[in-house]
Parts: C-alpha cells; sequence; structure tokens
C-alpha cells in the first residue's frame, strides 16, 4: 500500500498530465488546480497544499518539475509550464 505523500505526488503528476495535454502552459489559483487534481478519493485539498507548500520553499520532487507555486500568506499562484 502506497503513503499519503506518494498517492498525493502520483495524483498531482496525474493533473499536470491533464492540464498541459488539455491546456499547454496554464496558471491559476489553488483552488482551480485542486480542481484538476481530486481524481481520487484519498487525496484532499489539503494534501495538495501541503505539497504546493513544498514545491513553495524550492524543494524538488521528481516528476513535477513544470509545476511552479509562488505562496503570498494564504494565496497561491500556480504555473504549470512545459
Amino acid at each position: 500500500m502506497e503513503d499519503k505523500t506518494t498517492v498525493t505526488i502520483k495524483a498531482v503528476k496525474e493533473a499536470l498530465d491533464f492540464i498541459e495535454t488539455t491546456w499547454g502552459d496554464w496558471d491559476g489559483d489553488l483552488h482551480d488546480f485542486v480542481a484538476n487534481v481530486i481524481s481520487e478519493e484519498t487525496v484532499t485539498q489539503f494534501d495538495v497544499q501541503h505539497l504546493l507548500d513544498a514545491l513553495a520553499r524550492d524543494e524538488h520532487v521528481d516528476g513535477i518539475e513544470t509545476l511552479y507555486v509562488n505562496k503570498r500568506g494564504s494565496n497561491y499562484h500556480i504555473k504549470v509550464k512545459r
């Protein structure tokens, strides 16, 4: 059984594939992004937020190199660049 972080990363990768295939480059806020991520009932908005916080701190996550997160206070600006 996969742990919570692994499941969340997998769901975010699937969302990135969907976004890149559908729109190419993309930007939006947390709620716009989460709407593309929640593909499994086990992944919550809080799980995605935790991962986005790590990316905002410039932590590297394999397979998510096209996702950029700028966090100011509780606001997120998220970009996907191919």
